[in-house]
């Protein structure tokens, strides 16, 4: 693993009460990373936007292997500053990047139920929402969500104060097998004012590519450190045991290897086509949507093998696997997958034209 931040407590103490993980996010405040996408005019790292990639999904894969559930919530903050970056004016910069640097927890809300969705109207010269989102990672513990509803140009980013409002955590429609620390509740924004400060960029910004669809390979970086997590366990747990010796067993570790290294490989890969991003967006776009799918595919391969490797103990609490198997399952229903995959299909025959040559 990567020693570039060094967690206090193990992943297996964060459950206990099913709550918010204060601890760890305590324990990043003590260091850079919360500013590590913080433009270096603002006194940040400014990894992710055109350089540092590499060390953003290096630093997501480490969180990602120490708990899903504060990779989940510290990619959204990562997510939201990169928007920040990209479509702040000079007075958003300034204010959200210095919050940030102190801490500030930053995240993106954008799931929605189409009966329910956030809208943004207009009543005179105020700016009203009406609606919810669901699956609101952090919760009320994320200081400045952005969020996106619908308006007149498109769909609208919002920076949320979230001092500022009294709302309640629903928590009817987050009863999850795994990622119970990511506290992923619903919010009801009815009635909500906002002022056009408030207002990231312009209608449709949210949407724009490369970024939307490339903004995958984060959340990708995240589920990859689950499946790494979840190898280790098993190494740890067949070296205590001495059952590494088993035939069986070394063909499970070297398949083990092979997939760690197929997706260490794959994330230097897309790195370097996230810094290039910008003079190669569509292959970015479809780099970012074959990593999706590769991470899936891996991390699904990975926890069968861990399965068979460690056993039933494996699949029962306080064993460290039975957690990381429930969230990691629960990590990889993203949505889009067919299509992200048709589209990386699309891609490449668009690229490749094969004749036939008859003699």
């Amino acid at each position: 693993m990567f020693s570039r931040i060094k967690f206090p407590k193990p992943c297996s103490e964060l459950e206990k009460d099913q709550g918010f993980p204060h601890h760890s996010f305590d324990y990043l405040r003590s260091t850079d990373v919360m500013k590590c996408c913080v433009p270096s005019g603002y006194g940040g790292q400014g990894w992710g936007s055109h350089y540092g990639n590499s060390d953003v999904l290096e630093l997501l894969w480490e969180i990602g292997a120490y708990d899903l559930s504060v990779g989940r919530i510290f990619e959204g903050h990562v997510n939201a500053l990169l928007l920040v970056d990209t479509y702040g004016s000079d007075d958003q910069k300034q204010r959200y990047f210095e919050e940030a640097a102190n801490g500030v927890l930053f995240g993106v809300w954008n799931s929605e139920f189409p009966d329910d969705a956030l809208i943004l109207d207009a009543e005179g010269t105020d700016l009203i929402l009406q609606g919810a989102k669901v699956f609101c990672s952090g919760a009320g513990h994320v200081d400045r969500p952005i969020v996106t509803a619908e308006g007149p140009d498109g769909r609208q980013m919002l920076i949320l104060t979230m001092e500022d409002y009294s709302l309640k955590e629903d928590y009817r429609y987050w009863n999850p097998l795994g990622m119970k620390a990511s506290v992923s509740c619903r919010f009801d924004f009815f009635g909500i004012a906002v002022q056009n400060h408030q207002l990231l960029g312009r209608g449709g910004d949210y949407d724009r590519q490369p970024d939307f669809t490339g903004g995958a390979v984060r959340f990708a970086a995240v589920q990859l450190g689950g499946a790494e997590a979840a190898i280790q366990e098993t190494v740890e747990y067949l070296q205590k045991y001495g059952r590494n010796e088993n035939p069986d067993h070394f063909r499970r570790l070297g398949q083990l290897a092979i997939l760690r290294e197929r997706g260490r490989v794959w994330l230097d890969r897309v790195a370097k086509a996230a810094d290039n991003r910008v003079a190669r967006p569509s292959q970015y776009v479809h780099y970012a949507n074959m990593f999706r799918t590769e991470v899936r595919n891996l991390c699904e391969e990975v926890l069968k093998l861990c399965e068979l490797s460690v056993g039933l103990k494996g699949m029962m609490a306080p064993h460290p696997l039975e957690r990381i198997h429930r969230d990691l399952s629960l990590c990889l229903k993203q949505p889009g997958p067919h299509k992200a995959l048709s589209d990386v299909g699309e891609f490449f025959a668009s690229q490749h034209s094969y004749h036939e040559t008859i003699g």
